[in-house]
């Protein structure tokens, strides 16, 4: 059998927590699955999975992850989190 090399993008991952959220699946097991298919390791996936586990939605959560702890924002979600919002409103 010939090896392959597994490539996916953030999509995927966003579409999979969907489907974990609707069928109350492990966020971080599933990540962690597909971060070992495709032999990635990107920490920003496993952060978005901590923050759909604690509530937040999904597209926020991959949001949040990416912000480096700052964010343009009028969703007062990320006043709950260890980020800085700034609020397009002011």
């Amino acid at each position: 059998m010939k090896n392959h090399k597994i490539e996916t993008s953030e999509v995927t991952y966003i579409e999979l927590m969907l489907l974990a959220k609707k069928y109350d699946l492990d966020f971080i097991e599933i990540t962690k699955d597909i971060m070992a298919i495709c032999h990635e390791n990107n920490s920003m996936y496993i952060l978005a999975a901590e923050y759909i586990k604690s509530g937040v939605n999904v597209f926020d959560a991959f949001h949040a992850a990416h912000c480096n702890g700052e964010i343009i924002s009028s969703d007062h979600v990320y006043d709950k989190m260890d980020i800085k919002r700034i609020n397009l409103e002011d």
